[in-house]
């Protein structure tokens, strides 16, 4: 070939090379426009262009996934909470509170939302992130490209929906743990980490105040994924229920050892260390029951509770950063809990709160603005910051028959007894109190009967089924 004809050919490939980045980069910029329509979208409407901040406007934005968005009910969560306490304690003050969470998002929205919304002038900044680092898919080219490209996180979220009808109607036969010691599990981790720190360095360079929180879980009454994992035999099956039913009989000496020999099995099992905590709880050894419950989190198949390495990660980047305030609401709800031990008292389920564990976030994060000096101490220093029933009576929750309060219910026993918790027992229990609330509700009805199908008892399925169905054609 002549050197003309070379690099004749060179050319043509670098004009098509061009051609073709420029088609992949006009079919990104669309992406991402579509992807930033589909968000606002999704925004509550006073949340998708803020009006111009007043003079004397003190602006609070808040950041997060689900816990930050309120989930189950954003009406009772702690930022509507922390707003209404605001409100009656600063009644001569204009401070504002934003809520930018929202549900299944990890750190990386976090930062991409905080990136975006920076220029509105926000005052404080709270950010509390970290139970949502293990949800999206563990491919590593997939990650890569989802992470930097509209364009796959648009396909990625259209496939998703093409299956979710599939995967909604078909239970899984096994579910597949998280291995940590893989390097995809690693590089989450190192991922959050780069993200806390981001949230940091871009708050401090526009000088805004910044709160980071850690993250409390249900450590004593939600049990780490257990059901149909792969890698499970029939044996840990049986050997799990033998001791949760000498557990339920009071047995705990011969529950404590089948403890023991089903670690010589199964060694560093999440499900059996929180049955020792079980154990250690009822016979009052309450110490070695808390840590054989964070065990059980820290090694839970399916990481969906932040675990102790992340809390730590959010407590070393506030750690002595200016402008950087640390709301340790693991610590914080440990000491409110009995026996040091949080459970469904504070979390409807593996981290979501309770009213109560919401006003808990809320108390902690309003006394931190006093702290930190962005807030004066409130004047009404006599008046405890801040009374649940008061603020449950304001919004209706404490009504006879609250459709909140059943709205509530029906949200936590539906969530749990989703893939991969199929916490049933949970499930019954909201059930049951949902039905206090409305006994001719056909949504309860048809949950209850999804249970009993799903725990084999399919006579007592069929006839609440058939109440479910009667109710519903009721006019």
């Amino acid at each position: 070939m002549t050197f003309a004809k070379t690099r004749r050919v060179l050319l043509i490939a670098t004009a098509n090379i061009v051609v073709v980045l420029a088609v992949l980069s006009l079919v990104e910029g669309i992406c991402r426009y579509v992807e930033q329509v589909k968000s606002d979208r999704r925004t509550p409407a006073q949340l998708r262009k803020l009006p111009p901040k007043g003079r004397s406007e003190l602006r609070v934005f808040a950041f997060g996934g689900s816990t930050v968005f309120g989930e189950p009910a954003p009406e009772v969560g702690f930022v509507a909470q922390m707003q209404h306490w605001l409100r009656s304690l600063y009644p001569d003050r204009d401070i504002r509170v934003y809520n930018f969470g929202w549900p299944a998002m990890d750190t990386a929205y976090v930062v991409q939302q905080l990136t975006r919304r920076i220029d509105a002038q926000p005052d404080l900044v709270i950010v509390i992130t970290g139970h949502n680092e293990f949800f999206e898919p563990r491919d590593q080219v997939r990650e890569v490209l989802t992470s930097h490209l509209a364009t796959m996180r648009l396909l990625q979220g259209f496939f998703r929906k093409i299956q979710e009808p599939r995967r909604r109607d078909v239970m899984p036969c096994q579910v597949v743990p998280w291995d940590r010691e893989a390097a995809y599990f690693k590089r989450r981790i190192a991922n959050f980490e780069q993200g806390l720190n981001l949230i940091v360095t871009l708050t401090r360079q526009r000088n805004i105040r910044l709160i980071l929180g850690t993250l409390p879980s249900n450590l004593s009454d939600w049990p780490p994924v257990y059901k149909k994992l792969s890698g499970r035999d029939r044996l840990y099956s049986d050997t799990v229920s033998r001791i949760r039913q000498l557990l339920r009989d009071g047995k705990y000496r011969e529950a404590s050892d089948a403890v023991t020999t089903g670690f010589s099995l199964y060694p560093e099992d999440a499900m059996l260390y929180f049955l020792r905590g079980k154990i250690q709880s009822a016979t009052g050894n309450y110490t070695e029951a808390r840590e054989s419950f964070v065990k059980a989190r820290d090694l839970d198949p399916f990481p969906y509770r932040a675990t102790s390495q992340i809390n730590s990660i959010i407590r070393a980047a506030a750690a002595g950063v200016a402008g950087v305030h640390l709301v340790d609401l693991e610590r914080v709800y440990g000491e409110r809990a009995s026996n040091g031990l949080v459970g469904f008292d504070f979390m409807v389920d593996n981290c979501h709160g309770t009213p109560l564990g919401e006003s808990v976030s809320a108390a902690a994060i309003i006394q931190s603005m006093t702290d930190s000096g962005f807030l004066p101490p409130a004047r009404t220093v006599g008046d405890e910051c801040c009374p649940l029933r008061a603020f449950l009576a304001d919004v209706g929750y404490l009504e006879p028959k609250s459709p909140l309060r059943r709205r509530v219910l029906l949200s936590n026993a539906t969530y749990v007894m989703k893939t991969p918790f199929l916490n049933y027992e949970a499930s019954r229990m909201y059930l049951m109190e949902a039905m206090k609330e409305d006994e001719n509700s056909w949504q309860v009805w048809a949950n209850l009967a999804t249970v009993s199908y799903f725990e084999g008892d399919n006579a007592a399925g069929a006839r609440e089924l058939s109440r479910a169905t009667e109710l519903r054609q009721a006019p």
